[in-house]
């Protein structure tokens, strides 16, 4: 089975908002009654493992404008590096307070930017079908 190109950069940009969303980071990664899945890796989980960012990129980098291409560069680079540098399970209030993951919230609202109805673009093809 299959996702469609549609499909997979909503997945995308509903994971890279997320990854923007300072305020309700704050408010559930910290909270007493926060879920399992309410916590920095999960974020990174869901870009990379549920949504295969990597793939996503491969497959389709040659469609992307170049400010596009830019931006899923930089923050699949900023996500690789701070990965890289940091120990498995994240603790929240660590998270908050590292201006590396502010960073990356601010590549992923410019990656939200670049691509939310703006890609894919239709193709003859896609117009052919959708008649």
């Amino acid at each position: 089975m299959s996702i469609t190109r549609e499909l997979w950069i909503s997945n995308l940009l509903d994971a890279a908002s997320r990854i923007a969303d300072k305020e309700t980071q704050e408010r559930r990664w910290l909270a007493s009654d926060a879920y399992a899945w309410e916590r920095p890796e999960e974020l990174i989980n869901v870009l990379f493992d549920d949504s295969c960012f990597d793939l996503f990129i491969e497959e389709f980098g040659g469609e992307f404008t170049d400010v596009q291409r830019d931006k899923a560069v930089l923050l699949k680079r900023l996500m690789d590096n701070y990965c890289d540098a940091t120990p498995v399970w994240l603790d929240p209030a660590q998270v908050l307070a590292d201006p590396r993951w502010e960073a990356i919230r601010e590549s992923a609202r410019a990656f939200v930017s670049a691509f939310k109805d703006k890609w894919p673009k239709n193709t003859a093809a896609d117009v052919a079908t959708n008649q």
